[in-house]
């Protein structure tokens, strides 16, 4: 018998719904078949399996499990822990499929599941194809149970794997917000282990994230930590997201780093040593950051957003990092290319202990006029068909426009790109000039377009 599971759930790059509307147990039942029975056809028939810190994502977990052993695949079960440590159980353990149950950076009622499957982050058509399985009811059936097994060793791991790899030449007073997601497991105990001085806050996983939202792409949560920053004296600060993929940054003053600012720097320091490698970023980074890459001897390679986009592409270009303005950062010089945002912290770190104290590094940037993320919310995923019409309605004479994830308009000084989130139902913008002419310019240009196809939409520029 069939079983419906709302399209909206399927998304580009993860699975991701509403709990207990459009995602519960029982959903999660019948996606672990389907995944199963993916898996069962492939050489290795073993999973490892982790969870983030949310309310629903033990049961949810359980229910996937579930799922999966009755087609006969072997779950490995590594607890409760960041994302990261997700993908680098899978290095450590040599097992190429792996699932972490996470509603990243979204609200607390979200839920969903990230996917690598014979070492490939699934997206778009693989995606939608377990949708179709379990439309279909074409679930591969095993005479005998798979195995459940636990894995408590993973953590420990991480921790030897990055001290291993990690040079700090001075110690360095950080101030960290785990934003009450699942980093706060393992934050104190890492920058320990490298005796660096922290200051952490809201390190209690707590699903209800009492304190803000655990997305540090928005300013507004990013407040407390400037705070910290400043109260305590630190040389830098991390946010990260609620299951430690995507770091944002504050420097000394308590002012923003933003990840494209970030990738600028890990940039410059990486070609110092791996002249003419490819490095990839997505549609929504500065402009200076494709200069920097080029003017230190790399190769720039955009990206259309989301983090199984930027890795696919990592593989396919071997590229030596990647990154996306929402934090999502990737090294694959001396780790093995997955997005990790407490490694990230780490290699800046190493960065700012080996340099002299007077280089600021964290200043010595260009600088333009650039908006943080605008999302426009819209019911039920019309932010897609509002998309389509944009597309085919606006026109932008003399501009030059990139169209591999919604529309980037581009102009000698200022550019504006609109595109479609896939992780929420929301339009999502932002803006870069030269000037503040430049950017009131190309604001009310694409404003007035949007204007054109829906004149009652509530725009915040």
């Amino acid at each position: 018998m069939s079983y419906s599971i709302p399209d909206c759930v399927f998304r580009a790059y993860d699975i991701r719904g509403l709990y207990p509307s459009e995602i519960n147990e029982v959903s999660f039942y019948k996606i672990g078949q389907a995944i199963g029975s993916k898996i069962q056809k492939s050489e290795n028939k073993k999973v490892n399996i982790c969870s983030d810190g949310r309310l629903s994502s033990k049961t949810l977990k359980n229910s996937l499990i579930e799922g999966i052993l009755t087609t006969g695949v072997d779950v490995i079960d590594i607890g409760m822990l960041p994302t990261p440590l997700l993908y680098f159980s899978l290095h450590e353990l040599q097992i190429p499929n792996g699932l972490m149950v996470t509603g990243s950076h979204n609200p607390k009622d979200y839920n969903g599941i990230k996917i690598v499957l014979d070492w490939k982050t699934l997206f778009d058509k693989h995606i939608f194809e377990l949708k179709e399985i379990i439309i279909k009811d074409q679930f591969e059936k095993s005479n005998q149970s798979g195995t459940l097994s636990e894995n408590k060793s993973i953590l420990k791991q991480y921790i030897q794997t990055i001290n291993k790899t990690i040079c700090l030449d001075r110690k360095l007073n950080v101030s960290l917000d785990c934003n009450n997601g699942v980093t706060g497991v393992l934050a104190e105990e890492l920058f320990q282990s490298l005796s660096i001085n922290t200051n952490i806050i809201n390190q209690e996983v707590d699903g209800n994230f009492p304190n803000h939202s655990p997305d540090p792409s928005k300013e507004k949560n990013l407040k407390q930590l400037q705070n910290q920053v400043l109260d305590t004296s630190s040389d830098i600060g991390f946010s990260y997201d609620g299951d430690g993929d995507r770091v944002t940054v504050i420097r000394d003053d308590g002012s923003i780093l933003w990840p494209d600012q970030l990738l600028m720097i890990f940039a410059r320091n990486i070609l110092k040593t791996n002249q003419g490698s490819k490095i990839i970023y997505d549609v929504k980074c500065s402009k200076h950051l494709e200069n920097i890459i080029r003017e230190n001897g790399g190769h720039p390679i955009l990206s259309r957003t989301g983090h199984s986009y930027i890795k696919n592409l990592m593989t396919k270009e071997n590229a030596i990092l990647g990154g996306e303005m929402s934090g999502h950062i990737f090294f694959s010089d001396k780790w093995e290319g997955f997005d990790d945002g407490i490694y990230a912290s780490i290699r800046l770190l190493e960065i700012l202990s080996s340099a002299k104290k007077n280089e600021n590094i964290l200043y010595t940037l260009p600088t333009s006029y650039t908006t943080p993320e605008i999302n426009i919310a819209f019911d039920e995923n019309n932010h897609f068909t509002f998309m389509d019409l944009f597309v085919k309605l606006a026109k932008f004479e003399g501009a030059e426009i990139i169209d591999i994830d919604g529309l980037k308009i581009i102009y000698d000084d200022c550019w504006g790109l609109i595109r479609c989130s896939n992780t929420t139902s929301n339009l999502v913008l932002r803006f870069e000039a030269d000037n503040k002419n430049s950017l009131d310019k190309i604001q009310s240009i694409v404003k007035n377009a949007m204007l054109k196809v829906d004149d009652k939409l509530d725009i915040p520029f």
